[in-house]
């Protein structure tokens, strides 16, 4: 398996060996050293749970934040398109026109004239702002074949739809057809719908970005039903500590923890319910690296602690 970063992917039968070595290593319960690390290994999934910086890993911090708030509107702006981006809304607007056109689809034409208001669309050819301000549908129409019937500007791209104000609806659709985010480089969803501002959009998109980060908080969720251990004074261990504000905030139901006993052995697992949305999770390796990193941690604490005696026993020499 491929390395990435410099963590190497490993299994859970790899970790359960490495715990059973540290804490052979250490002359440690191995009860403790299960919940040290479980604790890590949570925080570990947050951190390698989408979304995540350029270049993956650090997915705590506020560079995985603006990631997944970027990647969020860069999904919204996949659906909607403003009617007052002259760039994108006119070209949008005259493919539909085109399509009812050649189609002959009168009654799609229609929606499109009693929709739009063509005064508020920077880009609009004259002539064809002219034929939509025409008073009769039917008039507009048939000017509007004859135009377009002497140019070939615009192909068919798909269908347009809209207006529309019901932009959640039509999203937590689309976001529900692909198991909640668009895969990397997927070709946009159709139909497409027009909205009436761009500053309409991005209020919508503001309100959703608030959510990035809910499925890390599954995961944060688990950490808080784990057990805290204290030290023999009296205080308790802060084993998986992260600061991220951006997703405590998303603070999730859709993740638990367990844990059973038989004889010496002990079991603990967490769950996020929401950790493989439409396979981000495996799409990024996300379990193995978890594994491999705790793997790497406990290898070099042992590595250490070895260094550390030897180091002791020489000055004693």
């Amino acid at each position: 398996m491929a390395k990435v970063g410099f963590i190497v992917p490993k299994s859970r039968a790899d970790f359960e060996a490495a715990i059973t070595e540290f804490a052979k290593n250490v002359n440690v319960d191995r009860k403790i050293i299960a919940n040290e690390q479980m604790r890590l290994m949570l925080r570990d999934a947050m951190t390698f749970t989408p979304p995540m910086p350029a270049g993956g890993g650090q997915g705590l911090s506020i560079a995985a934040q603006k990631a997944g708030m970027n990647k969020l509107a860069k999904d919204v702006k996949r659906i909607f398109i403003p009617m007052d981006q002259p760039r994108r809304a006119m070209p949008v607007i005259m493919r539909r026109v085109v399509n009812s056109v050649r189609s002959n689809d009168q009654e799609g034409f229609r929606k499109i004239y009693d929709s739009i208001d063509t005064a508020k669309i920077p880009g609009v050819s004259p002539i064809m702002r002219k034929i939509l301000q025409d008073t009769s549908y039917t008039r507009a129409f048939a000017k509007a074949k004859n135009y377009l019937n002497q140019s070939n500007i615009f192909g068919n791209y798909g269908a347009i739809e809209g207006p529309t104000n019901d932009l959640r609806g039509i999203h937590d659709k689309y976001k529900a057809k692909v198991g909640g985010r668009w895969p990397k480089n997927a070709p946009s969803p159709r139909p497409q719908y027009m909205v009436g501002t761009a500053l309409y959009l991005q209020s919508y998109i503001a309100e959703r970005q608030l959510k990035v980060g809910r499925v890390k908080a599954a995961w944060a969720s688990a950490i808080r039903m784990i057990p805290r251990l204290m030290t023999a004074k009296g205080n308790a261990r802060n084993m998986g500590v992260y600061d991220a504000p951006w997703v405590d905030r998303n603070r999730s139901p859709d993740g638990f923890f367990s844990m059973s006993e038989t004889g010496s052995r002990v079991t603990m697992t967490a769950t996020n319910l929401i950790g493989n949305i439409n396979n981000v999770a495996t799409d990024a390796g996300t379990v193995s690296i978890v594994y491999g990193n705790r793997v790497k941690q406990l290898d070099a604490t042992i590595q250490a602690r070895v260094r550390d005696s030897i180091d002791r026993a020489n000055r004693k020499k």
